[in-house]
Order: structure tokens, then C-alpha cells, then sequence
């Protein structure tokens, strides 16, 4: 969902969809990234050329699912960002084979930050220009409104609040300008803040809520509740949606449910953009049996799978078509949220041991073993600052860690320091397990079940489909269930804080509302550290900061983690793919050629 990318506050969900993983081993005796690299012949975002593709030509593009938002002050979903990404422009962006360091995009520049870290100030590139029907130069106030529009409820941005709430006058936002939005001149823009949040705030300036938007030309689509600015986008990209004169999208390059079209930007200048731009066109089909779309993808010409191939198209590919196979790894993770708030895993050594005794490995086995999967062993993924500092894929060192086959006998010791002599849970309770329809969702559900009930937990177990176990059940913290095993989190951009904060600090439990806090982490050690790295400067040292943070959830076992997700995507065999590693290897159309 951006294969996973459901979420309520700013926080991904970790919705994440169809079964991709990782692979490697939590032995000591491997090295601390073994396992994240795919198998010999499969394509990576780390082996792909960035440079060389064949300018021109047409690309077909083949989905399963459709778009969820498509304007950029919207979009939280992979697939959004897909066509976000190659039609706008945010200040900053990811090369496709990075998530660990933006690169300026309409900015010129990095951000200055000041030295109170409470303000930023970023200068944008001259000579950048919107496509019809405005037809003029970008400008700071463009950016200063594509900002605005972020509190603006009709809107209804769904990560704003989290990043951008130090902004001076955030509180009284309502979709005017914005207090704390300041632009001194055509090409200045700064962000004034009320606390030293200048880190996390100019870290999430690669999200498309920064892609520049024409105030004179939107506004009139903002006043509609909820805002049609999407339908009738203006683009800043190398391409854009095809638009009748008015600029009108919807029904003429997207027809939701059936199909979208991208077109050359004609104001787009290559000389300002790390783009290369090489297609002159995207066409993209929506709907399909993922099966039958796969071999299309497999077997046909100048056409790719824009979301998640089913796993046997996956095993075709590895077996049959190898070298049109990318596996990116730093997709996710995956873990079993128990209720550390309410009922029996309030107590620490219940949660070590279910994670003592859980088998991670058959858990990412029914997700496709290690082509696209990790046992994993804490929470910061590959790819994502600090998780090298965090151990890699060794990981802490606790006993109830170091074996992802399971290990009943230092479950067995958890348990007797947990108050039950036997090493059986005798406390009567009935726990309340909701998981994941669907295959393979329900086998891991099933696993996490079983492991239960063999450590002596009598259960009530339901599968309910996935957006049903989110919204009625694991993100409603009234429902006060004790287990759901199908979460997980994608970070929003390449930070340590974007990877945790949301799913494990307290104050990010949500009470009236749809909770991302799913195991209901609130400790007040690890919430003051975590308030301590908010304000940590410098990449280096946030990254040591929050793999520290890491290491404190593990140690505190809020939530037993069973995987890294590796992402799959397919091409046929005369396209040159080029796919973002931090969008979970969706296929970059700004990079992308035909050969």
C-alpha cells in the first residue's frame, strides 16, 4: 500500500500489502547486513543506472489497484506517489537508490536551519515553470500556499500535524495562510517555528505536501469540501496528467477504475531537474487479475507492474525471467502488537515471552521466504538511518531475540518471571486476537494464534479484512484487543524519528480517533527519549540517537518484530526500470526508459 501506506496521523500504517519480506538470519554469525541484498541476477535499486536510458517512446503500465489521492497535498499511498513524484515537484526528493539523503528538487539548496533550530530557510531554483494552463515561473509563494493548504481542512492533509506543528500559528490554521510561512522574496521561503523542531520539520519536506501550487489558479478548487484541485492540477514535473485547456484531469487522463495517462510537461526544462526524463509518455491500465497482469508483464513489450505482483508471478519471475525481477530492499517492517496498556502484556516478560516463542521464520516463509523477506529483530529496517547503528540485521542482543525459529525454553523462562511457576499461562484470562483475512495474512495470523494458545493463552480469534482490523478493531484503543499480528510500519522519509515515533511513543496514542499506536507503547523512559532525539541535529547523530531508541524497544519488548519487507517489482524485457527504494520499489517514471 505505498504498498503499505494506510495511516492516521502521519504515520504509515503498516498496511502492508501482499506478501513481500526479506531474508538473512538473526545469527550472531552473520554479518550485520547480511540478507539484505537480493540473489545473484535480480535487479536492485543499488545495481540499476541512473544515467544512459534511450530518450522517447511510450510506457505501459499495468495495475491492479487504483490511485487513492492524486493531489499532491492528499497523497499517501505508493501508487499516488508514482505519479505525485513524476508530475510535481517537492523541495527536496529521493534518488530512486537512496533513502538516506534528499537531494534538492524545486529547492536550489539544502536548508539553512538556524542555530535555536527554529527556523528554516530555503532558497528555490529560478527558472522552474508550471505547465498549461498557468504557464509562468514557479515562485516562493507557490510553495508558502502548497504549505497553507496542508492544514487546510478541506484538504485534510493526512500527515501535516505530525511534522508541521511547531509552525508558528498552526493552531489557528484553517486553510488561510499560515503565520509561520514566511516568503521575503521570489525565491525565499522560511518557516519560522515555536520549538526546535527544525530537524524532523525540514526532513519531511521531501513529502509532496511541498510541491508548489498556483494560489491564483487552485483556490477556487480549495473552497469545495473535500478540495477538487486534484481533478484540475497544475504540474511542475517532467510530465503531467493529460488535461483538457482548462486543466482539467479527471475524465480526460484519469478515468478512476480504468486507466490514466501521463504526458510531457512542455514547460518542464531539463536543465533545472536531476530528472532525466526520458519517456514521452505513461500509459497506465487499472484493474486486472494481479496473475494474469503478472505474465502480461513477464511475456509482453514496453509494459511494467506498478504494484505488488502476485507471489507466483514473483516465483515465475525468479525461476523463469530473473534478470526482469527488482527486489528493493527497506520496504517495511512487520510485527505483532501487544497491548502493553491494557490487559495480561502489561507485563514485560508475557511480551518476551511471546517473542521468545513466536517462529519468525515460518512467519515469512508463508510470505515468500527469503526472496523478499527478513526474520527481523527490531524495529528501524534496512535502508532507514540507524539501522546499522541499531546492529543491522544481528540486531540487541536478548536471549528471546536470538532465535527466529522460536525457542520454548527461554519462552518457558519468561514465563516463570512473569509469575507462572509451570511456564504455562494460568491466569484465565481470554485474550482477544483480531488479524488479516486473505492469504498470506491469515497463515501468520494463524501461527501468532497457535503460538498463543501452546504458551497456555485460551483465545478469542477473529480474521476480519484488512481495513475492518485498522478501524474497528487494532487501531480503536476502546476495543482494548490484546493481539494484532498483521501490523507494521513504513517510515515517511529516510529518519530514525519517522520510522518510530509514531507507533511507540505514548503521546501518540489516539484516543478519539483511529490510533497508529498499536501496541499502545507508552513508556516514560522511552517517551522521554524520544521527546530528547526530536531535537537531535545532524544525520549522523540522529541516526545513533534513535537506533538507541531502538534498542530501548527491544529491550522493553513492546512489540514482537518478524520482519523486513524486500519489495518485488517486474518489467518486461525491454524496459530499462528504474525503481525507488524509498517507495517501496515502485517504478520511477522520471528514471525509467525503454531500450
Amino acid at each position: 500500500m505505498r504498498s503499505l501506506r494506510t495511516i492516521t496521523l502521519a504515520a504509515l500504517a503498516g498496511v502492508l500489502t501482499l506478501g513481500v519480506a526479506a531474508c538473512g538470519s538473526s545469527s550472531s554469525s552473520k554479518s550485520a547486513n547480511a540478507g539484505v541484498s537480493a540473489p545473484e541476477g535480480v535487479q536492485t535499486p543499488a545495481t540499476e543506472s541512473l544515467t544512459g536510458g534511450k530518450k522517447g517512446g511510450t510506457l505501459n503500465v499495468v495495475n491492479h489497484e487504483d490511485f487513492e489521492h492524486i493531489d499532491p497535498g492528499q497523497s499517501y499511498f505508493a501508487i499516488d506517489y508514482q505519479a505525485v513524484y513524476a508530475t510535481n515537484r517537492p523541495l527536496y526528493s529521493y534518488k530512486p537508490n537512496s533513502f538516506k539523503e534528499p537531494v534538492p528538487d524545486m529547492a536550489e539548496g539544502p536548508p539553512q536551519v538556524s542555530s535555536d533550530a527554529k527556523t528554516i530557510t530555503i532558497h528555490i531554483r529560478h527558472g522552474v515553470h508550471f505547465g498549461p494552463p498557468v504557464n509562468r515561473e514557479v515562485t516562493s509563494a507557490d510553495v508558502a500556499y502548497a504549505l497553507d493548504r496542508g492544514a487546510n481542512p478541506n484538504v485534510a492533509n493526512p500527515y501535516f500535524e505530525a511534522y508541521f506543528k511547531s509552525l508558528e500559528g498552526f493552531s489557528k490554521a484553517n486553510g488561510g495562510p499560515i503565520a509561520g510561512i514566511k516568503t521575503p522574496d521570489k525565491y525565499t521561503i522560511v518557516l519560522k517555528l515555536t520549538e526546535p523542531k527544525a530537524a524532523i520539520a525540514a526532513a519531511a519536506l521531501v513529502l509532496p505536501v511541498s510541491a508548489a501550487v498556483p494560489e491564483e489558479y487552485a483556490k477556487k478548487y480549495d473552497a469545495k469540501k473535500p478540495s477538487e484541485y486534484g481533478n484540475f492540477q497544475v504540474a511542475t514535473g517532467p510530465y503531467m496528467w493529460k488535461a483538457d485547456a482548462s486543466g482539467k484531469v479527471l475524465g480526460v487522463g484519469y478515468q478512476p477504475g480504468k486507466s490514466a495517462t501521463f504526458v510531457r510537461n512542455p514547460n518542464w526544462s531539463a536543465s533545472t531537474d536531476f530528472r532525466p526524463g526520458y519517456l514521452d509518455q505513461i500509459n497506465l491500465s487499472i484493474g486486472g487479475d494481479p496473475t494474469v497482469i503478472g505474465r502480461q508483464v513477464l511475456e509482453g513489450s514496453h509494459i511494467v507492474q506498478n504494484d505488488t505482483p502476485a507471489q507466483s508471478i514473483v516465483k515465475l519471475a525468479f525461476e523463469k525471467f530473473r534478470k526482469q525481477l527488482l527486489i528493493a530492499p527497506g520496504s517495511g517492517n512487520r510485527y505483532v502488537a501487544l497491548n502493553n496498556s491494557h490487559g495480561p502484556f502489561t507485563n514485560v516478560n508475557l511480551r518476551k515471552a511471546v517473542w521468545a516463542a513466536l517462529d519468525r521464520e515460518a512467519m515469512d516463509k508463508a510470505r515468500g521466504g527469503s526472496l523478499v523477506t527478513i526474520p527481523a529483530t527490531h524495529y528501524i529496517y534496512p535502508e532507514v538511518p540507524g539501522f546499522e547503528q541499531a546492529g543491522g540485521v544481528t540486531g540487541p542482543k536478548f536471549d528471546y531475540n536470538e532465535h527466529p525459529q522460536g525457542d520454548p525454553a527461554v519462552a518457558a523462562k519468561y514465563m516463570k518471571l512473569a509469575g507462572y511457576p509451570s511456564g504455562k499461562y494460568t491466569g484465565g484470562k481470554t485474550i482477544q486476537v483480531v488479524g488479516s483475512t486473505g492469504n498470506p495474512a491469515s497463515v501468520d495470523a494463524e501461527i501468532v494464534n497457535q503460538t498463543l494458545k501452546n504458551m497456555g493463552f485460551k483465545t478469542k480469534f477473529n480474521l476480519v479484512d484488512q481495513a475492518t482490523m485498522y478501524s474497528k478493531f487494532c487501531g480503536v484503543v476502546t476495543e482494548e484487543i490484546d493481539v494484532c499480528p498483521n501490523v507494521g510500519w513504513l517510515a515517511d522519509f529516510g529518519d530514525g524519528q519517522a520510522a518510530l515515533q509514531v507507533p511507540f511513543d505514548g503521546k501518540y496514542i489516539i484516543t478519539n480517533g483511529t490510533n497508529s499506536n498499536w501496541p499502545q507503547s507508552n513508556h516514560p523512559k522511552i517517551n522521554k527519549a524520544m521527546e530528547v532525539a526530536e531535537n537531535v541535529v545532524g544525520a549522523s547523530a540522529r541516526a545513533v540517537a534513535w537506533a538507541k531508541i531502538d534498542k530501548e524497544l527491544v529491550e522493553e519488548a513492546v512489540a514482537p518484530v518478524w520482519d523486513w519487507d524486500k519489495q518485488p517489482a517486474i518489467e518486461s524485457k525491454d524496459v530499462a526500470g528504474v525503481a525507488d527504494v524509498w517507495n517501496e520499489a515502485g517504478w520511477d517514471y522520471g528514471f525509467t526508459s525503454l531500450k
